[in-house]
């Protein structure tokens, strides 16, 4: 095997794939289609859609599909049987793009640090994770070799808090998959439009149905906002569970508009561009985001944007109408200022082509092997 060969552990992926799951899925694509360097990419069987060739020597290696099915045995994989083959392969370099690195590894690692919500927002996280992360992002940010951030955002909160990994730091965006563009045509308009039940004109949010994404905020402003439109409705596409339906359904009971809001569940990639073509805005009022790919997506769709949330409204900038997620009556302004005036409309949806075009998977993928070859340049200058 050769010297530079690059472990790039996936074993985080199972679906449905949240952000973090699509950008690990995305960027291990990447790398097999852009990519230089030879990798070995590990990820528990059954998960398919990354290529096995590549420019390079990109070969995929397979745990069990338990590992997949649960986290406890995916995380002893990481930290038990990770190590021994990076140790028999003679691996140069190990990348963790999904926070955490292994306790012990024979080589250098980076590691890829989305957001730092279990540290700056504790209150949206559930304890295990608190417990989990708060133990081993430390030490995995502290021995990096080199640290991989989505935005200037996440930057800089990873700074605060770790001001000593400054010279290790990069920024380093995703790309969009090249299927999300708006789509025009009759068919598959209409079948996306039967197969989730759709109304003919709604706004639309899609992310994980959790507190931190202000789903309660977003409800409230749309009280404000369809009192005015009796055709509007609001789709909720995303995975959810039993005690969040609930929380919606009690809450649309007692405001009344429980026929005009639909939850419709996680969404496929093939759908979801469609979905976005579909719908009048999205609106994404979340309290915090280390990047927010979901905005980025409907931009490159053609559908206006609503949006708060740190790194979010940072990326999406002048394209995306601003709110203030912590009041409803700020989130509902905003969309009425897409829904009642066209020129802000035309000029939003205009922008927001320009700005998701900026974002690539290839420059992404080469960026990203840019910093593998700094981190074995570092090593080899330590004289390791």
């Amino acid at each position: 095997m050769a010297a530079k060969t690059v472990f790039y552990n996936a074993m985080v992926l199972r679906e449905p794939y949240s952000g973090v799951e699509v950008t690990v899925h995305q960027l291990a694509c990447a790398l097999a289609r852009f990519g230089f360097f030879p990798i070995r990419c590990c990820l528990p069987r059954g998960q398919r859609g990354i290529p096995v060739s590549s420019k390079g020597d990109f070969r995929l290696i397979y745990a069990s599909e338990k590992t997949a099915r649960s986290r406890v045995l995916r995380i002893l994989w990481e930290q038990t049987v990770l190590p021994v083959l990076l140790w028999r392969n003679r691996a140069a370099l190990l990348h963790n793009p999904a926070y955490v690195s292994p306790l012990l590894t024979p080589c250098p690692s980076v590691v890829t640090i989305h957001d730092l919500h279990v540290m700056t927002h504790p209150q949206f996280c559930q304890k295990r994770n608190r417990l989990y992360f708060n133990l081993m992002i430390p030490q995995s940010v502290r021995k990096a070799a080199a640290i991989i951030v989505f935005s200037r955002y996440t930057k800089q909160t990873v700074l605060n808090r770790f001001p000593q990994v400054a010279d290790r730091i990069h920024v380093i965006p995703p790309g969009l998959s090249q299927e999300f563009r708006r789509y025009t045509d009759f068919a598959s308009l209409l079948r996306v439009r039967q197969k989730y039940g759709l109304p003919t004109s709604f706004l639309l949010f899609v992310g994980d149905m959790t507190s931190r994404k202000n789903i309660r905020g977003l409800l409230s402003a749309f009280v404000i906002v369809q009192g005015e439109r009796p055709d509007l409705h609001l789709v909720l596409a995303g995975a959810n569970t039993p005690e969040v339906l609930a929380s919606i359904d009690r809450f649309t009971r007692q405001h009344d508009i429980r026929h005009r809001v639909q939850s419709i569940g996680y969404v496929n990639q093939t759908d979801l561009p469609i979905l976005y073509s579909l719908a009048q805005a999205f609106v994404f009022p979340s309290h915090d985001e280390g990047f927010g790919l979901p905005p980025l997506e409907a931009m490159a769709c053609g559908c206006p944007v609503v949006c708060s949330g740190g790194a979010a409204l940072d990326i999406c900038g002048k394209a995306a109408v601003p709110c203030e997620p912590s009041d409803h009556t700020s989130i509902a302004t905003a969309v009425s200022a897409l829904l009642d005036h066209p020129d802000i409309r035309r000029e939003k949806v205009d922008a927001g082509y320009k700005k998701a075009a900026l974002f690539s998977w290839k420059k992404a993928a080469l960026a990203t092997e840019k910093v593998y070859r700094e981190a074995l340049q570092r090593r080899a200058f330590h004289g390791g």
